[in-house]
């Protein structure tokens, strides 16, 4: 009688688990909270189950971002995404920011490398309308001529901070310096004399292009039942059409000069050091994010000393990035200008330190805990998990990826990670901007 019970039991937990739209698909949500689908018309949906908050996070993912753009519109991508929001079949842009403030909805769109996004949060109870809005501006845009005017400007300005800012400024370069004035080498935000020339026609054009089921994600953080939100989804985008421009791979081809330098008269200069990398495959992020934490992870990592003994920064650290054709590492190092080349001594001191000798298991141990630290607190957000989720499934790594690499972290050893360092750390790769003076 006990074993028929528990066969019920089960039975029923599975039915609650899984839905089927009136279209025929269906999402399984696994012990961990996490199931994924595709509509009829390709778009991908992932869902994550968490009852910890009544807010519910979303996230519409479409690929292309800078990588579906050449130097002479570099920039269209960030205008469309965000001139989706400026008006749609049924409202005008300052109808919808209206309704989504009546609503108490947070909406960001923006564009990345890889893709662009419109990334939203809000109560639970006001979750489907918050869609409801989010996907008429998606399938229904006007792009109204008035608004890319105003948006222009918005742009242009945003734009010119960028270039004043003397660590954002030389980001840029460092991209530009690895790849040149194409793919990965282009600025999300675009460029002063490009984004003038582009017309609604453009963005229209290029909406076309990229709006397609099949090159969407659609991620979801929340507390209503998996079956509510994916008949949401496919009663709100499943009219999309299918199919979207297949946007190419970049060429990757990385740049002979490896140094790039823009003067700035001022007294403190910014400088990033780092590599570029082919797309890593799942075993090397997390060796690449142990990296991260031992060179500059903040207090006690090793360019830490750069700052506190040998008093050669106002600011230091390091990052990693990952996309969907490479990956990155840098160091970054904020220095008064008179000290630029100390600064640079001795982030080469440090850069060959760690390619020749390697990392101590001390410093492993230190580094795993740390990357689980910080794995789970950046996913502790709903926003941030719907952010991620969809961020992983385009990069190919999968949606749960963050709980891969916390797993895989115990696994590395010391050998791992110096023969990873040893391997992708090599001088054809490695890529040196500076702002300021020399």
């Amino acid at each position: 009688m006990k074993n028929t019970i528990r066969i019920i039991l089960a039975l029923a937990l599975s039915a609650l688990l899984v839905f089927g739209c009136g279209s025929g698909t269906s999402v399984n949500i696994d012990t961990e909270g996490y199931g994924k689908t595709i509509l009829d018309n390709g778009i991908t949906v992932l869902v994550n189950h968490d009852e910890s908050t009544s807010l519910s996070a979303g996230r519409v993912l479409i690929g292309g971002g800078v990588l579906s753009e050449n130097a002479a519109n570099n920039g269209i991508s960030n205008l469309m995404i965000k001139m989706l929001m400026k008006g749609n079949s049924e409202m005008s842009a300052n109808e919808i920011t209206e309704k989504l403030e009546f609503l108490g909805a947070s909406v960001t769109p923006a564009c990345f490398r890889d893709y662009s996004a419109i990334s939203f949060v809000s109560l639970t109870e006001n979750f489907d309308e918050t869609m409801d809005v989010i996907s008429k501006c998606l399938l229904t845009p006007t792009f109204p001529e008035d608004e890319l005017e105003k948006l222009k400007v918005v742009v242009d300005g945003a734009l010119k901070s960028s270039d004043d800012n003397q660590s954002e400024a030389s980001s840029k370069l460092f991209w530009n310096t690895a790849y040149g004035d194409e793919g990965y080498g282009l600025y999300p935000t675009g460029k002063l004399e490009t984004i003038t020339l582009i017309t609604v026609a453009d963005i229209r054009s290029h909406y076309d292009k990229l709006i397609g089921g099949d090159n969407i994600i659609l991620s979801f953080a929340t507390d209503l039942p998996a079956t509510q939100i994916l008949s949401s989804a496919d009663k709100l985008f499943g009219a999309l059409k299918n199919s979207a421009l297949i946007v190419p791979a970049p060429s990757l081809a990385i740049q002979d000069e490896k140094e790039g330098f823009v003067s700035f008269d001022r007294n403190q200069s910014f400088i990033y050091m780092g590599a570029m990398f082919t797309h890593l495959q799942p075993d090397e992020v997390p060796l690449l994010i142990i990296v991260n934490q031992i060179m500059g992870g903040g207090v006690g990592s090793r360019l830490w000393d750069l700052r506190q003994k040998e008093k050669l920064a106002y600011a230091v650290y390091t990052q990693y990035g990952l996309d969907k054709y490479d990956a990155m590492f840098r160091a970054a190092i904020g220095t008064d200008t008179s000290k630029v080349q100390l600064a640079l001594a001795s982030l080469n001191r440090e850069w060959d330190n760690l390619i020749e000798n390697g990392i101590t298991e001390d410093e492993l141990t230190d580094a795993k805990i740390n990357l689980k630290n910080n794995m789970m607190f950046s996913f502790d957000r709903k926003s941030n998990r719907a952010n991620n989720m969809a961020y992983y499934q385009y990069l190919g790594y999968g949606q749960k990826f963050f709980l891969d690499v916390v797993k895989k972290a115990d696994r590395i050893t010391v050998a791992d990670v110096n023969s990873f360092v040893k391997n992708k750390f090599t001088e054809d790769r490695k890529f040196l901007s500076i702002v300021g003076k020399k």
